[in-house]
């Protein structure tokens, strides 16, 4: 590890603690039996609910009217009306839920998500107290709503909500439970009209259940004052997608001349996901006013820009590891020669630094855009270097020497694209941001 470090010059790596692994069950024939299915439901229920905007709080009966017109207009099976109705019933409440600050929600999570044979917490006249042993989900969920000033129960009852509800203090509730729960406890929540959303539980034998832990965590840290939540974000990438057709690069990049920007524009257009340049815009959208889902001309060259600068890394990496195909294709030196694709990289090297300082952004965010580009540069040269030096005379590596070269060959990339679209948002707005997507981008590129 200390030769590892000292080629990379980085601080040694730190190894998060293990992610809680959630147990595999089918869930109860009444709901629908995948995630994605569950998905589908869920997208086409929010959008049910901005068309004919139901008002809440709203009587069980009116709810199931609600949820028999979606299961005919779905065409599904009426076995799955009573989760339909739940999240009719969710999505009502999702912008009333989002306008109540945390400190004044509860999450109400029950005692049967534990590992019920090996949980070692106690009860109290609360509900369970968790021990923080990490063998659950509930650790985890605690702890981040608690963070955020969530009051916490893990216990069922709606005698226990009931009597919170009526203390004054508790303004809405993210709750989990199981459908029959749920309904039983649906005309408490609509008799007080306390905005509240219910994640179900996937079985309802009340011992080690499973739930969609990624719509809690949705829930958690639903909020107004974030306006991520609320970005069209297929609008977005299909924004991004579009610079890079022909004539939006000429458009962006100016009329390519010769044979070596022709080759660099076509490599720009082949096939990849784009992430780089969609994270960019994604940050400018999210910490900005902007209207609507379309850039500017200067957020287009910045996007560009980033495309440049890893589309560059992936030709001389492609030679650096004598790989022949990429996206199902040849790589450029496979099919052109080693000395021309090297100059193409380089060229658009120079290009993304090009595109930056031509945008009509102020000098301060120009600097410090060419600044974040270069220290990634440098950071991930380091980082293929580290690799190729350890190819020469390979030894056998410890996980965390792995994932260190990770660090650094994969996470500049992200974060470029990260810092550069906060400061596009603003010098103060970065300054503000800039340690948080340091943190994200390495575990971001790590797991990438």
């Amino acid at each position: 590890m200390e030769s590892v470090n000292k080629t990379l010059g980085t601080a040694p790596l730190k190894l998060p603690k293990m992610a809680t692994a959630q147990r595999i069950r089918p869930p109860k024939e009444n709901l629908p039996q995948t995630p994605e299915e569950r998905t589908r439901f869920l997208q086409y229920i929010r959008n049910y609910v901005a068309e004919y905007n139901p008002v809440p709080p709203m009587p069980m009966a009116d709810v199931k009217v609600h949820a028999d017109k979606v299961v005919e207009m779905l065409g599904c099976d009426p076995i799955y009306r009573d989760y339909i109705g739940v999240l009719i019933n969710n999505e009502m409440w999702r912008d009333s839920l989002a306008a109540i600050p945390y400190e004044r929600r509860l999450l109400l999570l029950p005692k049967c998500l534990r590992v019920e044979s090996k949980c070692p917490a106690p009860f109290d006249e609360f509900g369970l107290l968790c021990k923080q042993c990490g063998l659950c989900s509930i650790q985890d969920l605690q702890n981040e709503a608690e963070r955020l000033g969530y009051a916490v129960l893990v216990a069922e009852g709606s005698a226990i909500v009931m009597s919170l509800i009526q203390t004054g203090k508790i303004e809405a509730i993210v709750g989990v439970s199981c459908l029959s729960v749920l309904e039983r406890a649906f005309p408490y929540m609509e008799a007080a009209a306390v905005p509240g959303v219910a994640v179900p539980l996937l079985q309802d034998d009340c011992i080690d259940t499973t739930v969609d832990l990624d719509w809690i965590w949705d829930y958690i840290h639903l909020t107004s004052e974030d306006r991520s939540l609320r970005l069209d974000l297929v609008g977005l990438r299909d924004e991004v997608d579009f610079c890079f057709t022909p004539a939006s690069l000429d458009l962006i990049m100016g009329n390519g001349n010769g044979e070596t920007e022709q080759l660099g524009r076509e490599w720009l257009m082949r096939a990849g996901k784009r992430w780089r340049p969609f994270l960019a815009a994604s940050v400018v959208h999210s910490m900005t006013d902007t209207k609507d889902e379309s850039l500017s001309e200067d957020l287009r060259k910045i996007c560009v820009a980033v495309e440049c600068f890893h589309k560059a890394s992936l030709i001389h990496d492609d030679i650096e590891d004598n790989d022949d195909k990429r996206y199902g294709e040849q790589t450029l030196h496979a099919s052109h020669g080693i000395p021309l694709a090297l100059n193409v990289g380089d060229l658009l090297i120079g290009e993304g630094y090009r595109l930056i300082a031509d945008t009509r952004l102020s000098p301060e965010q120009k600097n410090l855009m060419l600044q974040i580009a270069s220290e990634g540069h440098r950071q991930l040269c380091r980082g293929q270097g580290a690799e190729l030096s350890w190819m020469r005379s390979p030894v056998p590596m410890k996980a965390v020497e792995v994932l260190d070269i990770f660090r650094s060959k994969t996470a500049p990339a992200f974060e470029v694209a990260l810092q550069m679209g906060a400061v596009f948002a603003g010098v103060d707005v970065h300054a503000e941001v800039k340690d948080t997507i340091h943190a994200y981008s390495e575990a971001l590129g790590i797991a990438y």
